[in-house]
């Protein structure tokens, strides 16, 4: 079988930036003291993320004994032990006690990696690598923002799919009429708009807005409006929607985590100006989205390929392919090159 030829075959980059991993309800629920811990896998790193002294840790999860997973343990003396044989580990990744030899010396070589971890929008975020420290965690429109009346945070759902692949879906204008007819589009509207793009601190930032007349033809939860997307890359999306059928404003945010190549874990947030409105209303409303997407999406190759044919009318993932194979190769000159590839801002709706 011939193999496509990889749009990006380096994904090293990704481990710039900073990526989600689980919320702080998922991590509460993982331990009897809401601390953990609880495993993940970010990027093919099985990772443990704990609670400790009184901050977010992530740490490898693989003891550095026998290599048996950390997620499976539990906190002691505020420690994290391992299931296996009790070692026990610090908030830096040291061991601090090996109960089967208490009075020898902890050899150097006992400790786990750890890596830079902090919670935004009650969600754990990890950055694997964070020796350039040129990204910061995406931008959430709905927090701290008092116009909103409700900021739901979703159970994060995995997918069978590269996030890339993810990212793309979300924001792919041409398959709403074919994948979502009657529920987000109207399928007379197969022909989408091209839309000016620009480049703004490390976000794809585009405006759209769907012919108003679809309202009739679309269910009250559909959210038809103009359409105002903040990308930060690599994989999240700030989509603010200013309600058709109310003049009010609407938020879909959701971010897309790289398991692996292969798979990825999604997260997402919604908030409206309802405060009566029950959470699963807009909840159900956005699975039922997600039933009509993940199967076809989940047929695709995880690797985005040069081999695929591209219209004028994918634009937006044109633009973002685009950014990516910038990312990858300014990353291959280091720290100043990835810089540049995210940071130089361009602009077409000037």
């Amino acid at each position: 079988m011939l193999n496509p030829r990889s749009l990006v075959e380096d994904r090293t980059y990704l481990r710039h930036f900073w990526h989600p991993v689980c919320t702080l309800a998922e991590l509460e629920a993982a331990g009897p003291d809401g601390a953990g811990p609880i495993g993940a896998k970010l990027l093919g790193e099985p990772l443990v993320i704990v609670k400790l002294d009184g901050r977010m840790r992530a740490m490898r999860d693989r003891c550095a004994h026998r290599f048996a997973k950390l997620s499976g343990g539990k906190i002691v003396e505020n420690r994290l032990q391992c299931p296996y044989h009790g070692w026990q580990y610090n908030a830096d990744g040291r061991c601090g006690k090996i109960p089967a030899a208490p009075s020898d010396a902890i050899p150097r070589k006992a400790f786990v990696p750890s890596y830079e971890c902090e919670v935004k929008y009650d969600i754990v975020w990890v950055r694997l690598d964070s020796s350039w420290d040129a990204t910061t965690i995406p931008h959430c429109g709905a927090w701290d923002n008092d116009e909103y009346k409700k900021v739901i945070v979703a159970q994060p759902y995995n997918w069978a799919s590269s996030a890339e692949r993810r990212w793309e879906n979300f924001t792919d204008f041409s398959h709403f009429a074919y994948v979502h007819p009657g529920t987000l589009y109207d399928p007379a509207y197969s022909e989408p708009a091209i839309v000016p793009m620009d480049r703004v601190d490390g976000e794809l930032r585009f405006f759209m807005e769907p012919g108003k007349d679809m309202l009739d033809t679309l269910p009250p939860d559909s959210p038809l409006g103009s359409w105002t997307y903040r990308a930060a890359m690599p994989f999240t999306v700030n989509l603010d929607i200013r309600l058709y059928k109310n003049d009010q404003p609407f938020l879909l945010w959701t971010t897309s985590s790289p398991i692996d190549d292969e798979n990825c874990r999604n997260f997402m947030i919604i908030a409206h100006t309802d405060p009566d409105m029950p959470d699963s209303t807009p909840l159900d409303f956005q699975k039922l989205v997600l039933a009509e997407d993940q199967p076809v999406i989940e047929t695709q190759p995880g690797d985005l390929s040069l081999e695929e044919v591209s219209l004028p009318t994918d634009k937006v993932s044109n633009q973002y392919r685009k950014w990516l194979r910038e990312l990858a190769m300014g990353a291959m000159e280091g720290r100043e090159g990835f810089r540049k590839a995210l940071l130089t801002n361009t602009y077409e709706s000037v």
